[in-house]
């Protein structure tokens, strides 16, 4: 029986599509001068502070002219709190601390009845250190997940999830540098979810694929795939469209905070639902046919 959609016949379309924004996203970060890494990784400081008056963030950029400092609203403006951040500008700890206090100098001498509500400071080993934990959480990650597909399917199929994953995460991260997204703990925990949701989607359509298979038919296999992907269409996109419903309530309703980590697990859930058909299933073909010549 033909499928109503064949889906693989578009693979190449997806691949220069793909590669394409892998290689917009990129040079424009590049041209921006690199990832925008967030203060967990490079070292700086971070303080709340809560004003008694309204003040406005050009007030406390004038204020604080020199230090670069990255400044978001949060709550109700009426609250008059803000988050006031900047990155290191030296190499030890003790400059992290005389940031801190160098900020907090500025800030009490132009402004009155500061209340401080939390302050941070990470200094650059810290931050070194969870730049190098979150690298080795990511390898630790694609190990333990094409271990775990090897098991639970065939090597084959691990093949095709892994490069779907790996795809998806390289165009997650050149969209957060395209986006001017800082790269922080937060966005880490973002792209991990990504990496989760992704391989999910990706087996449901696999178990339909090795499902299908082991029925005797004249169909080939790459008729077989398709048919799997017609099949497990409407479950797929129900998941993804209730999943971006959630993630666009928090990126509309979340505040700032929020606002870059709901911002990158959209884009890379409707990346991570797009490769579990036009990446995966595709390279699950090009590497039968690669086994059958061999």
């Amino acid at each position: 029986m033909k499928s109503t959609i064949e889906f693989l016949k578009f693979r190449y379309i997806a691949y220069a599509v793909s590669a394409g924004l892998f290689i917009a996203f990129t040079t424009f970060t590049v041209m921006q001068g690199g990832i925008n890494f967030g203060i967990d990784f490079v070292g700086g400081v971070k303080i709340i502070a809560k004003f008694e008056k309204h003040v406005s963030e050009t007030d406390l950029r004038k204020s604080l002219s020199g230090m670069n400092p990255l400044i978001q609203q949060i709550g109700e403006k009426d609250l008059n709190e803000f988050i006031i951040s900047t990155k290191l500008a030296g190499d030890s700890t003790d400059d992290s601390k005389k940031s801190l206090e160098q900020i907090k100098t500025e800030l009490n001498k132009n402004f009155k009845n500061i209340e401080f509500l939390s302050e941070e400071t990470v200094g650059p080993a810290i931050g070194n250190i969870l730049k190098r934990s979150a690298i080795k959480l990511f390898i630790i990650s694609i190990i333990l997940m094409t271990v775990y597909l090897a098991f639970r399917f065939e090597f084959k199929y691990s093949v095709g999830a892994m490069a779907a994953l790996l795809h998806d995460i390289a165009i997650s991260v050149a969209f957060i540098g395209f986006a001017r997204v800082e790269l922080n703990i937060p966005v880490v925990a973002a792209l991990l979810t990504i990496f989760g949701y992704s391989v999910n989607d990706t087996i449901v359509i696999f178990d339909r694929i090795r499902e299908n298979v082991q029925v005797k038919s004249k169909q080939t296999f790459t008729e077989v795939i398709d048919k799997s992907v017609n099949q497990s269409m409407s479950r797929t996109l129900l998941t993804s469209l209730t999943t971006l419903f959630s993630v666009a309530a928090l990126y509309f309703l979340g505040g700032e905070v929020l606002n870059d980590f709901a911002k990158v697990l959209l884009f890379g859930i409707a990346v991570g639902t797009y490769s579990s058909i036009y990446i995966a299933s595709p390279i699950l073909v090009a590497w039968e046919k690669l086994l059958i010549k061999k």
